[in-house]
């Protein structure tokens, strides 16, 4: 990960963990609708470089290694159909009042998978990622994930907790011929679900500092963000937190006592993985704990990319048709295979 300009490298083979413990740099990255059964994983050693040195580190390793020659070139992308059923169920459970909102995901998929090298290659392009992103990855056993997200589920250092609504999406393209996201009245409903359910999460528990919303920009969207802050948090037991966080509005449902396992049964969900799950670090009395958007994903077998997109009653289909393509376009620029 990439943490405060500092490159963490934690090598394998990796160790199940029951708990962190204080010595150690354990990683937390469960599959989106299986957080309880999460693993927490500890490597045999962890190093901090600086991005001069892991770009030195990519370089040396393919100056030695055949490289791929095709790389991730053919995507099948999404179905709409599927993506209309979706936004179809979750448009009629609002009319009902049983919820205000949800966030169905979509996958482009690609056939082929990630070698060696290609991992290399992709580490290589991250480190170029703006500092908004959060760069993280995690492989063993022929599985993984390697992207960079800009939202943060929660963070905690020196008795303060922070975390953050991110939720309203404009893409870069179509900023010209739509209203600013902060006068857009879907997009400001949307991200106004999310402050509010945390908010009411963490009332009580400290002193309570919320700033927002602004925009912030990325390279090719523009994003609403309300930045949240608890000041004198007792020190959580972090797997407990994640469990109350996991998901938010911003990836979830609205009101949360709705649930959110019922978007299993959407079509195109196989193979999610963790996608939008928790992506934690828990170092001694520290934590970082992402969420897992804006990432490849990979196996044996296939590799994917998945975009996700808030549905409210006011939601179009071709309007967030388009924004789950551009958010896919943006995570294979910054990885590299659009250009």
């Amino acid at each position: 990960m990439r943490h405060k300009g500092k490159w963490i490298l934690i090598e394998g083979p990796f160790k199940a963990q029951e708990k962190p413990n204080k010595h150690e740099i354990s990683v937390f990255c469960p599959d989106f609708y299986n957080i309880e059964g999460g693993t927490n994983w500890v490597g045999t050693h962890a190093c901090e470089l600086e991005t001069l040195q892991l770009q030195s580190l990519c370089q040396a390793y393919l100056a030695k290694n055949t490289r791929s020659s095709e790389g991730l070139s053919s995507w099948e992308e999404p179905r709409k159909e599927d993506f209309a059923e979706s936004l179809s169920i979750i448009q009629e459970r609002i009319r009902k009042g049983e919820i205000s909102k949800a966030v169905p995901v979509v996958f482009a998929k690609s056939r082929q998978t990630i070698t060696p090298t290609m991992r290399a290659e992709l580490i290589l392009q991250l480190t170029h990622a703006p500092t908004s992103l959060h760069v993280f990855g995690f492989w063993r056993d022929g599985d993984g994930i390697l992207g960079a997200t800009p939202e943060v589920l929660f963070s905690y250092e020196h008795q303060i907790l922070s975390t953050m609504a991110l939720a309203g999406t404009c893409p870069k393209s179509e900023s010209s011929t739509r209203e600013s996201l902060l006068h857009d009245q879907k997009e400001l409903q949307e991200h106004h679900f999310v402050v509010e359910d945390l908010v009411n999460l963490f009332k009580g528990q400290g002193d309570l500092e919320v700033e927002g919303p602004s925009i912030l920009e990325l390279p090719t969207l523009y994003h609403l963000k309300t930045d949240i802050r608890v000041r004198s948090f007792k020190e959580p037991d972090f797997r407990a937190l994640i469990e109350k966080l996991h998901p938010t509005p911003a990836l979830g449902v609205a009101p949360r006592k709705a649930g959110y396992h019922w978007m299993q049964s959407l079509p195109g969900q196989e193979g999610r993985a963790r996608f939008g799950g928790p992506f934690a670090f828990f170092m001694g009395e520290e934590a970082l704990c992402l969420v897992a958007i804006r990432n490849l994903q990979w196996n044996e077998q296939f590799a994917m990319i998945g975009s996700g997109c808030g549905v409210v009653a006011a939601s179009e289909l071709e309007r967030e048709w388009r924004e789950l393509y551009q958010k896919r376009l943006s995570v294979k620029k910054i990885l590299g295979f659009e250009l």
